[in-house]
């Protein structure tokens, strides 16, 4: 009698989507957003592993709107860092972002750790800059677009976006 309540319950209340990054790509960073019904997801193939490149791009970004076919995807050579939301003086939360470049614009991630959480992340977000200086400037609020991660969605590869 237990299975068939668990699945029941499973059925009606589904636990969060695991990444889709396709091998040799690993999750670097994915996360559902409520708010449009979607999801992101930034995926890379990590360094050491030069066999999984071979002639494959080192990551890439998509965003896909419910059950659809993905409305963006992008493969793209490395990316960029980003601290200009991290406060210096607060004593318990790091933040970092981390943007794949496509043509002209950035697509981003922000997530915040909380040392009170034992260094877990506390809460995320993605942006949409239209320039690569907009995005690694320190001036904040110079996206174009921001949507906010549901906390309870979120996969990261923290040894990899550790702020």
């Amino acid at each position: 009698m237990k299975p068939c309540w668990l699945f029941a319950l499973t059925a009606l209340f589904p636990l969060s989507a695991a990444a889709n990054c396709i091998p040799p790509w690993q999750t670097l960073f994915a996360c559902n957003i409520p708010e449009k019904n979607a999801r992101a997801e930034f995926c890379q193939i990590s360094d050491g592993d030069s066999t999984a490149r071979q002639g494959r791009k080192s990551a890439y970004y998509t965003y896909a709107v419910g059950s659809n076919v993905a409305e963006l995807y992008f493969e793209t050579d490395g990316y960029s860092f980003s601290t200009k939301d991290t406060e210096v003086d607060h004593p318990t939360d790091l933040t970092m972002g981390i943007g794949f470049t496509n043509k002209n614009y950035v697509y981003a991630f922000f997530v915040t750790e909380d040392k009170r959480l034992d260094g877990r992340i506390r809460d995320a977000d993605i942006r949409v800059y239209t320039s690569e200086n907009a995005f690694s400037s320190q001036e904040r609020n110079t996206e174009r677009l921001r949507l906010q991660c549901d906390p309870a969605s979120i996969i990261a590869n923290q040894d990899n976006i550790r702020p």
